[in-house]
């Protein structure tokens, strides 16, 4: 079965903060920025509090992982945020690995203009590439497309599809979120349809690791980053079971971003067990 859970604020320390939230929204699976979402530097890791919370989660079994400030851009075309960018996700990579995370959430970038595009998708393999050669091993790197504003370099299904095929790498996964395809145009109103949308860049990429599952303020291709609770937007709960129809969905974990969490959570374990009434 799909693993369910939540993004968790760690701010209070991974044990004392994060394991509480995860009891309290029976999360399987969890999400958290290691520092300032908004930041560049990361505070200091204790390694201890890192240390107990990967032996909490392991004998827990409880899947994690982490996301990457959203500064970070390896599309840009300024020099210095390419090289600040790299850097700080060399150093996402290296506290992922101590916490015992399967993976780092990076949102794909954006070549800031229109004109820019083509070069940043041709140095893609070269900016993530040796990056990822001097990684530790253990957690993998997943790509999250965005909403599509500002020069996204991948956002609906085809500038994902390209992007990954500049890329070139199968050691890059996919990281998919049901509002920011539903901003970039994807028709994700029934459960086929996000089934069908799910599946068909699953198989166009070669995989599919994780799915944030958030509703919409806005409407379909908005080209906005909003999210909304489940139920309380655009999107609503009607799609929602398409997310487990199909065996390459059936094992993907899934996690909500929402204040919300514990609804949010409670509801997707209930179309898992095939109880979920849509409205």
């Amino acid at each position: 079965m799909a693993p369910i859970g939540a993004a968790i604020r760690v701010s209070g320390g991974l044990m004392k903060t994060g394991v509480r939230e995860t009891r309290e929204i029976g999360a399987e699976v969890v999400q958290f920025f290691s520092g300032n979402p908004r930041g560049w530097k990361a505070p200091a890791l204790d390694v201890a509090d890192a240390t107990a919370f990967r032996d909490y989660c392991g004998a827990a079994g409880v899947a994690v992982y982490i996301h990457a400030p959203y500064l970070l851009n390896v599309g840009s075309p300024d020099p210095a945020v390419l090289a600040n960018s790299v850097a700080a996700l060399a150093e996402c990579l290296r506290r992922a690995a101590l916490v015992g995370a399967l993976g780092v959430i990076l949102h794909a970038g954006s070549s800031i203009t229109p004109d820019f595009r083509d070069e940043a998708l041709r140095r893609l393999p070269g900016v993530l590439g040796p990056l990822l050669d001097a990684a530790p091993p253990g957690p993998s790197l997943l790509i999250e497309p965005t909403a599509g504003g500002g020069a996204a370099l991948a956002s609906d299904s085809a500038s994902t599809v390209e992007y990954f095929a500049a890329l070139n790498d199968s050691r890059v996964g996919l990281c998919l979120d049901t509002c920011h395809l539903h901003a970039a145009g994807e028709d994700l109103s029934t459960p086929f349809r996000l089934g069908k949308v799910l599946r068909g860049l699953a198989t166009a990429v070669g995989r599919l690791d994780l799915v944030h599952v958030n509703d919409s303020q806005d409407p379909r291709g908005s080209k906005r980053d909003r999210h909304a609770s489940l139920g309380t937007g655009f999107l609503g709960t009607a799609p929602l079971p398409g997310l487990f129809g199909s065996p390459v969905l059936r094992k993907v974990p899934m996690l909500v971003e929402t204040p919300e969490a514990g609804a949010g959570v409670a509801l997707l374990k209930e179309l898992r067990a095939g109880r979920g009434a849509t409205r």
